[in-house]
Order: structure tokens, then sequence, then C-alpha cells
């Protein structure tokens, strides 16, 4: 099951853009995922840039008593005209090529805590990038992975776009106090 959880917001892209100026790496904030086997949560920024790698790190809560262990986590990366990959996954990797495990990978990873893990992988896209989330052992119970941040390394900034929008926002704001 796939669920479109939520798109980059104004405030989240001024920051970016304030980070952005320097043509510097971008932190994504992905929350709190609670997902059954099977299931994946996927997040959309607009972004452009040239990514080289990401470092991905969560809190990992096995819920259901079943053995989940937080390298069955799968993290999928999709950018326009980029076909996707995933990482991390026991049985599942939602449809996209695997590019690999986490260096956390196998029962090491059964104990709840904090997890991380840094890849090198470059991707070079300007438009929406697709982020996903998924719980890769299919037949699993609940398991909660939360404060879940993804960082991209690289040259990474808003989309034109969206900065474009911002520079609108503030017009219309400023005409709005006079």
């Amino acid at each position: 099951m796939k669920n479109v959880k939520r798109g980059i917001g104004l405030a989240a892209v001024a920051a970016m853009a304030c980070a952005g100026a320097a043509n510097a790496d971008v932190t994504l904030d992905l929350g709190d995922n609670l997902l059954a086997g099977n299931n994946i949560n996927t997040y959309e920024f607009n972004l452009s840039g040239e990514m080289v790698g990401f470092e991905i790190i969560f809190d990992f809560n096995p819920l259901d008593a079943g053995g989940a262990w937080a390298s069955d986590m799968v993290f999928v990366l999709i950018g326009p005209g980029l076909e996707g990959v995933s990482w991390g996954g026991f049985n599942t990797d939602f449809g996209f090529p695997s590019q690999g495990t986490w260096a956390f990978d196998g029962s090491g990873s059964a104990a709840a805590g904090t997890y991380s893990d840094n890849v090198v992988h470059g991707a070079q896209s300007d438009g929406v990038w697709t982020l996903g989330i998924g719980n890769g052992w299919t037949t699993g119970g609940e398991v909660s992975y939360n404060n879940v941040s993804v960082t991209l390394f690289g040259t990474i900034v808003p989309a034109p776009g969206a900065v474009a929008l911002l520079g609108l926002a503030g017009l219309a704001g400023s005409r709005r106090r006079r």
C-alpha cells in the first residue's frame, strides 16, 4: 500500500532557500511513520541540484512482538527522470531496484533505538523528488520509524518555481499589511 503523506510546506521552502543560497546539503524531515509490513509512506519535495549521497537517521520501535528489525526499513528515492531505487528491506523493495543493505543490517538491529547510515549515491534532477519510508518485511506487524530525517549531500536547493512562489507569497503578504 502506498500513501503520499505530504509535500514541502512554504515555511520549509523558506528555510531551504536560506540554506540553499550557499548551495549546500539539505535535511528533510520525514516525521513519524507507523507502518505494518509491505506498507510505504511517500513524501514529495520540489528540489533542484546534484546529490552525491545521503544520510538517514531514525528512531526504531518494534511494536509487533514478531521480531521486526530496524534493517527491515526500506528507503526509496525517486527524482524526475531518474529510475527509483531503494535501500534496506527484508523481502520487498516495493518494486524498485535495490541498491544495497544498511550498515546496521540483520539481527543486530532488533533492539529499539536510533539507527543511521551514510550512503554514496549520485543523482541530478530538477523538480519533484519522491522519498519513501516503508516496512519491507511483508508479513511483519506494525513498526514505528520515528523522527526520520534524510540529509541529501551535494548542491541541493529548492527548485526555481518554489523560490518564485516564495517571492510571490512575500509580495502578497506585504500588500495586505498596507
